[in-house]
C-alpha cells in the first residue's frame, strides 16, 4: 500500500512532468522557436526581374522610387554563420531566399543568399548585410557588406 509521502512525490513528479510539457509547447507556439530557422521566404518577391542587380562588389545603387534591386551574397549556412540584413526606411525587403549550388559543384561557398530589396521613399539610403557567426567563435570573423543606395522620385512609378 502506497504511503502519502509516496503519493506526493508520484504527484510532484507528474505536475512537474505536466508543467515541462505545457512549457515546451508555449515556447513552440510563441515564435522564439522557428522552424524556419529566421527565413522570411516570398516567393512571389522574385518573381519579376529587379531593376537593379548587387552582389558582394556593390557599394553604391542609384534607384527610382518603386525600383527593385535583387542583392545576392555567397553562402555556406553549413559553417555556422548567418546573415542579418537591416535596411533604412526607405528601403523594404520584400522578400529572403537561398539558393542552393549544386550539390556536385566543387566550391567553397555552397550556395547563395537573395534578398528582393523595394525602394520607398526618395532619399540617401543603406542596405546593411552582417554575416555573423551563431555564437562566440575564436576562429570565424563577421563580414559586413554595406550598399549605400540614392532613390530618385521621378514620376514614373507615380499611382503605381
Amino acid at each position: 500500500m502506497a504511503t502519502a509521502g509516496h503519493r506526493w512525490s508520484r504527484v510532484n513528479v507528474s505536475a512537474l512532468i505536466l508543467l515541462y510539457l505545457v512549457f515546451i509547447v508555449l515556447l513552440l507556439s510563441s515564435g522564439c522557436v522557428r522552424h524556419d530557422a529566421g527565413f522570411v521566404v516570398r516567393p512571389e518577391a522574385f518573381l519579376d526581374i529587379p531593376d537593379i542587380y548587387a552582389d558582394e562588389a556593390t557599394s553604391h545603387v542609384t534607384m527610382s522610387v518603386g525600383d527593385t534591386m535583387l542583392v545576392s551574397y555567397p553562402w555556406t549556412p553549413e559553417d555556422g554563420r548567418f546573415w542579418r540584413v537591416g535596411v533604412t526606411d526607405g528601403l523594404f525587403v520584400s522578400g529572403d531566399r537561398y539558393i542552393p549550388y549544386p550539390s556536385d559543384m566543387p566550391v567553397e561557398v555552397t550556395g547563395t543568399r537573395e534578398w528582393m530589396v523595394r525602394a520607398v521613399y526618395p532619399g540617401d539610403h543603406t542596405f546593411i548585410g552582417n554575416l555573423r557567426p551563431r555564437t562566440a567563435s575564436w576562429n570565424q570573423d563577421s563580414i559586413q557588406q554595406v550598399i549605400n543606395v540614392k532613390i530618385r522620385d521621378d514620376g514614373k512609378n507615380m499611382g503605381a
